[in-house]
């Protein structure tokens, strides 16, 4: 099935120089989240902020009206979130960051735990920041390998009576975003309830979940509703709006139970701005309050997951092997060998090919798509530099800086003699 928009603006996308390339990732400690976006010709690092928004979200942008408070951007938001996702009250908040940084400061104290299928690298910072324990507990078994594990989560609540939340990552931000199923979904808010413990989704990509459920299980639910069947199962969720919300920035909180009201009120007010704003202006509410009503037209979403399997498939052709099942905003690539840093040296190999970036995370390299950007035409190049970076005998790289924290963003690398010959 073709894509269900046609292009109206385009963009010229860069074109750097073999010999710019090479100078642009020696100034980035051969670490492509330090270059410069104008230093990277097809740019697949990240799909968060990075989509194409609709005519209709810039239509909407440029008619929203700015005030402090009380605006009327807020109020249609937060119309359309409520029917999407069911909570009986909804805060806007400027990403999803903010979001789970607010919430687990009214929701945990030094020295409770929180479990998870698998916990996002800033939200473990943030959970542990407050002196509170993050543990994963993923079932990876196919083709829900986004699951949480049943077993272990319920053998755990009955031995720590310090566990306060369990937090199910929807999509599981792993190996290019795993389903979840909603059974897993179900039995997890039942062994919540007879812990005493709240459930939680992180669900920045809840479309895309929905989306592989359906397709999964054979319901013949609409998107809509196999999102509000997930959430319905919830005590609260976050997420940011960035991905599946079709937004460039934006973020929400979604919950129903009204004593955590006014003291969230209390900390968006201390931390973002007015609760009505949440950090945004008029206009980014507006985009995002549009995004909302597109990103659950199941016609939207399957061009995004079909684009990611098309590039998968395309990388297979290539020789390149990948993790299966592809998930639903990326594709992971296991480097050859078992170098130290043969993932980095491999996203470093493909930007030197041919100006293409990708992601390091947890020693693989991900190609994340964003949505409504790159045709196929694109992701077919991208297939074809990366098959011969991986063909490539890999680059000898060496480790000068690592950070205690969120390394594959900020190390930086030095290429060892031997690769300075080459």
């Amino acid at each position: 099935m073709h894509e269900p928009y046609r292009i109206k603006v385009v963009e010229s996308l860069p074109r750097v120089s073999p010999s710019a390339r090479r100078k642009a990732l020696e100034t980035a400690g051969y670490n492509p989240f330090h270059l410069q976006a104008g230093e990277v010709e097809i740019d697949l690092v990240s799909d968060s902020g990075t989509g194409a928004m609709s005519s209709r979200q810039w239509s909407a942008v440029m008619a929203a009206r700015e005030d402090f408070s009380g605006q009327e951007s807020f109020r249609d938001f937060v119309a359309v979130a409520k029917e999407v996702f069911g909570f009986e009250h909804i805060q806007p908040v400027h990403q999803g960051r903010a979001a789970e940084n607010l919430l687990f400061r009214l929701l945990l104290r030094s020295g409770d735990v929180a479990l998870s299928n698998t916990f996002f690298e800033t939200t473990r910072a943030n959970i542990e920041v407050l002196g509170c324990e993050a543990r994963d507990l993923p079932d990876t078994s196919p083709p829900w390998c986004g699951n949480i594990d049943l077993e272990r989560l319920e053998r755990t609540l009955r031995r720590n009576r310090r566990v306060r939340l369990i937090l199910l990552t929807v999509t599981n931000n792993i190996e290019g975003g795993q389903p979840v199923s909603l059974e897993n979904i179900v039995r997890a808010r039942e062994i919540a309830d007879a812990y005493g413990v709240l459930l939680a989704l992180d669900a920045s990509r809840f479309a895309g979940n929905a989306y592989l459920v359906k397709k999964l299980s054979g319901s013949r639910k609409s998107i809509k509703g196999l999102c509000r069947e997930s959430f319905g199962r919830s005590h609260l969720a976050f997420l940011s709006l960035k991905k599946d919300g079709l937004a460039n920035v934006g973020g929400m909180i979604g919950f129903n139970d009204h004593r955590l009201l006014e003291p969230l009120a209390q900390e968006v007010i201390r931390q973002e701005s007015y609760p009505s704003a949440g950090g945004l202006a008029a206009r980014d509410l507006a985009a995002m309050t549009v995004g909302l009503q597109e990103a659950v037209d199941e016609r939207v979403i399957g061009a995004h997951v079909r684009s990611v399997r098309f590039l998968a498939d395309e990388l297979k052709n290539n020789g390149v092997e990948i993790f299966e099942p592809v998930g639903a905003h990326g594709v992971v690539i296991h480097p050859r060998g078992g170098d130290e840093h043969a993932a980095n040296a491999l996203a470093a190999e493909i930007y030197l090919e041919g100006g293409v970036r990708a992601g390091v995370f947890d020693e693989t390299v991900r190609l994340a798509v964003p949505r409504r950007v790159y045709t196929r035409d694109h992701l077919r190049h991208v297939a074809e530099i990366v098959g011969w970076a991986y063909r490539r005998q890999p680059m000898n790289l060496k480790c000068v800086h690592r950070p205690a924290e969120f390394s594959n963003f900020f190390a930086r690398f030095e290429a060892t003699e031997i690769e300075r010959r080459r």
